[in-house]
């Protein structure tokens, strides 16, 4: 097998989270964050891509934090991708003080299975939309009650407009949406990165806003990574929520992530426990619920506790929604 080199590239070899895009390592390197990017193999034809982010935590030191990677190519066969994980993984472990991963579930279930690691979090899943077959087709794959309040949205006197978000912090959206994340109590990327990730590209973070008679009711944001785009937030006032703005607004900004060729919205987190709500609304758009693998970390002592530790439970790090 190849060799990981570290060396930045321009795309990831297949679709990927946006952990794993060129755009997010821009955009946390504006924002004064260390990433670290590597490829197997050829760096003009990699065979897969990786981004690993770098923190600093008190008392350990620099820690490597590698989500939802690599991006395997195609041609990588499926028993040669957990020997290559395993040698990213070693490389990282010995140039950091600390080891954080959360893989993809591949054919095989989770590749960080008997690693030695130990689970810091069971696993979460996450909703993706296929943006193929055109207007027609996404609207055909709507779930019904989701369609109905499109229907009623659509004619019910909203306006809807689309701007691209500016490398402000002070931007309405981030505002609004911070105030509604303490009242409702979840936990979100703070708006020094969203406001990073416009400035360092530019056009990739657009903002769909609606309007009812003047008066702004609702807001999403959508963050682009070809062939890839995430809607990263949104915010709701109760008259919002009343004629349906955030179907209209998810509808207008799929129609408009599917006109830039993205093949995939990356919906986040679905969790029917803790935010039933929200995953309706995900998921009513047709989207597909997946399951990523356990949060593993690998630091000092970590080993001795994964192996006391009785098999099968996981410790707990209560995780966020966006909304």
């Amino acid at each position: 097998m190849a060799e990981w080199r570290e060396t930045p590239f321009k795309h990831p070899v297949a679709e990927a989270a946006l952990q794993q895009h060129p755009a997010y390592a821009r955009a946390c390197r504006v924002w004064g964050r260390e990433v670290r990017s590597f490829v197997l193999g050829d760096a003009a034809a990699p065979l897969a891509t990786a981004q690993v982010l770098v923190r600093r935590w008190p008392g350990l030191g620099r820690v490597a934090l590698l989500s939802r990677g690599p991006v395997w190519g195609a041609q990588v066969p499926v028993a040669a991708r957990r020997p290559a994980l395993r040698d990213l993984l070693a490389r990282l472990r010995l140039e950091h003080a600390g080891l954080i991963a959360t893989p993809e579930i591949g054919a095989q279930g989770d590749p960080l299975e008997g690693f030695g690691y130990l689970p810091m979090m069971t696993p979460a899943h996450v909703a993706e939309l296929d943006l193929r077959g055109g207007p027609a087709a996404m609207r055909a794959r709507l779930r019904g009650k989701w369609r109905n309040r499109l229907v009623r949205a659509e004619s019910s006197g909203l306006e809807v407009q689309q701007t691209p978000m500016t490398g402000d912090t002070g931007h309405w959206l981030l505002r609004a949406e911070a105030q509604q994340a303490r009242a409702r109590g979840y936990r979100r990327l703070p708006p020094g990165f969203t406001a990073a990730f416009a400035a360092a590209s530019p056009g990739a973070a657009q903002v769909f806003t609606a309007h009812l008679a003047g008066v702004r009711v609702a807001g999403i944001l959508l963050l682009l990574h070809a062939p890839t785009a995430s809607y990263h937030m949104a915010w709701s006032s109760p008259q919002g929520r009343d004629t349906g703005a955030a179907n209209l607004l998810l509808w207008r900004a799929m129609l408009w992530a599917a006109a830039q060729g993205c093949t995939r919205l990356d919906l986040d987190l679905v969790d029917t426990e803790t935010a039933p709500g929200l995953a309706r609304f995900k998921l009513g758009t047709g989207a597909i619920p997946r399951a990523l693998g356990h949060t593993w970390i690998d630091a000092p002592g970590t080993r001795l506790v994964a192996r006391l530790w009785p098999r099968g439970q996981r410790i707990q790090v209560p995780s966020g929604q966006k909304a």
